[in-house]
């Protein structure tokens, strides 16, 4: 709210300032006041965009929660009917379930990582690798 006031009163106070400078008399006193004049759109933009942009980001930012509520409501709807499945649905729910295996990645599994350097990770599985490489020549013969 203290924000909106102060956007509020440098917006106001831009007005002010324009009415003042459209007098002509900036022309006259020269030095400052003729400088203020000459940027003076650029203050009255300032106290514009200062409230514009984070009005337009809260109105977009609430359109998008509109529609990430709209589609949170249709999955729940969806669970619901999936909860309350006939007998038929349910027994090929559960016959899917058998071919549904879940795969844990574990550190033996990676490649590479990005908690070291990448120098230091070549070195260390450069062992691993010969040892793959071994392997398939073996089979292949």
């Amino acid at each position: 709210m203290l924000a909106i006031g102060l956007g509020g009163l440098n917006l106001v106070g831009a007005l002010v300032l324009g009415k003042l400078l459209a007098g002509g008399v900036a022309a006259q006193l020269g030095g400052l006041v003729a400088f203020v004049q000459a940027i003076y759109w650029v203050l009255l933009g300032y106290g514009i965009a200062f409230l514009a942009i984070p009005l337009i980001r809260y109105l977009w930012i609430q359109w998008r929660n509109q529609k990430i509520d709209a589609r949170n409501q249709v999955r729940q709807a969806q669970a619901i009917q999936l909860n309350e499945a006939d007998q038929a649905l349910q027994n090929k729910i559960a016959y899917a379930k058998q071919f549904a295996a879940e795969t844990f990645i574990g550190q033996d599994d990676l490649a590479y990582t990005t908690e070291r350097d990448l120098i230091e990770q070549d070195i260390e599985q450069s062992d691993k690798i010969d040892v793959e490489w071994q392997r398939r020549l073996n089979q292949g013969q």
